[in-house]
Parts: C-alpha cells; structure tokens; sequence
C-alpha cells in the first residue's frame, strides 16, 4: 500500500545517514540527514496526536520554504490528519477564509507577520485549537495560551517517545490509500479559492509518474523556491523527495532564488511558465 507515512518511512531507513534537506542560515549551508528528518517528523506527528488531532482532520500551514513546512506538513500526514497549506503572501481575510473553509484545528505560521494575521481574525476561528510558531523572532514577550513555539511542539513529542506512550507508529499503520492526504487550494483569481482533496493514492502516483518521464535519482538536488502550498513544488519538495530520497536544498529567502541557484546548482530544475520567462 502506498501512502506518504509508509513511503518515508522506507526511504528515511535507506538512506538514514544521507543528507535529505539543506538550509542556509546566517550565510553557511546546513545538513538535515535522513534519519534527523524522520525523527523530527516524528516528534511533531506524536505531539499533534497527544493534543487531539484525529485521522481526517485538517492542519494548516503558512510560511516561506524552509525545513519546519515539510516537516510539519509530512507530519501531519503521518498523524493520519489532512495538510493545507496557505500562500505566505495570503492577506488576513484570504487566510481565514481558508481556515474556516477547510475546518482547521491546528494552523502552524512562521512568525510574527504571519501570526499577527491571526489574531486579526481569531474570535471567527474557534474550530482552531493550537497555533504553532516557528520562527519566535520579535515574539519573546508574547504570551497567548493558543500559542506555542515549534520547539515546543517538538520536545512534547519527544518527551512522549522517550516515556514509551508513543501512538504515532500506530497512527501512520492506519493510513490507507484512499485517505485523503491534503487540500490544494486554488489562488482564487477566478472566484474563491477551491480545496482539491488529493488522497495519498493520487500523490504517491504523481510522484513516480514524474519521474517515469524525467528519471530521477538519490544523489540529485533540487532547488525549493516556489510555494510549498501549491501542488508543483509539493511534488518536488515532499512527494517525489520522500520516493527517491535525493537533497532538497531550501533557499534563503525568495529575493535570494537567483545566488542560491548558482550556489546549489541543482541537477533538477523545474519551474511554472513564468519563471522560465524571467529567466529568459
């Protein structure tokens, strides 16, 4: 049976000790193995799952490219739960609007910015349970019992691995192909945005799919720079990357996609007809 939880699973123990994901922070490049993502993944799908997220409920996430949205988006996943993410550059009323559409009880955001839009609009929200933020810079003063740091969230998971009341094995054995694994939305341009549930059958198929025409291999890299919320750079940053464990490489900001192409120089690029227009 092929599912995303399943898929990683396999690929994070082949490859346990390869580099998976890269980040540059404060000019130098990092390494996340294989087995550090997976059991990062790990520490968050536990922690959802002690807070009360059931199998089909919906999480959403809203942030520019970086290691905590594939993270927490495969780890909502593995909880058995439903994925939506958010374009970062969604004003407040199209960020609730999606919250409230897709019934979301947990919205993970990158930071201030990103919360602030929130709070604008959190009294029209109270299917929303926990915020979870991971980029805490300008918020050491803030309080809000709604709200918690990524790190957090990842030691309560740990902290329940380590006590033996882990659930999320159990969780991730009970996902089926059928279950819906999550919720494109369209940019809205011709109306209000649209969810397009997509299972884990069909996402694990696109993933093999692309590269039954464009083969793909573990010692390739990628760039990730366009929206992770939409399906094409999900493909890359999450699907196809969990299937055929190569190196995704995030870029620093995306004012920064040009240095930090030249940088990586990725052996797999891909790109929506614009991008290939500036380029040009």
């Amino acid at each position: 049976m092929n599912t995303t939880p399943r898929i990683l699973k396999k690929t994070a123990e082949v490859y346990q000790h390869q580099v998976a994901l890269r980040e540059k922070r404060h000019g130098l490049w990092h390494d996340i193995t294989w087995a550090g993502y997976y059991r990062r993944i790990l520490r968050v799908a536990e922690a959802l799952i002690s807070m009360g997220l059931s199998p089909g409920e919906k999480a959403a996430i809203i942030g520019d490219n970086c290691p905590q949205w594939v993270i927490a988006d495969l780890a909502i996943q593995c909880a058995g739960a439903v994925s939506v993410g958010i374009y970062a550059t969604s004003a407040a009323g199209q960020v609730q609007f999606v919250v409230e559409h897709s019934d979301a009880r947990v919205l993970f955001v990158e930071n201030e910015e990103q919360l602030d839009k929130w709070l604008s609009f959190r009294d029209a929200t109270p299917a929303l349970k926990k915020i979870i933020v991971w980029d805490t810079e300008g918020l050491h003063d803030f309080a809000d019992p709604m709200v918690m740091t990524f790190d957090d969230l990842m030691d309560m998971g740990d902290k329940l691995i380590v006590q033996g009341r882990s659930g999320v094995e159990d969780r991730m054995s009970q996902v089926t192909e059928s279950d819906v694994a999550v919720l494109i939305y369209t940019s809205g341009t011709t109306g209000l945005p649209k969810g397009a549930m997509l299972t884990h059958r069909n996402v694990t198929w696109m993933a093999t799919a692309v590269a039954a025409v464009n083969p793909i291999f573990p010692d390739d890299e990628v760039l990730s720079f366009l929206p992770l919320c939409h399906i094409f750079e999900r493909l890359f940053s999450v699907f196809i990357h969990i299937t055929y464990g190569y190196i995704v490489n995030f870029v620093e900001k995306p004012d920064t996609v040009t240095d930090n192409m030249r940088e990586v120089s990725p052996t797999v690029g891909y790109g929506v007809p614009r991008i290939w227009e500036k380029y040009y």
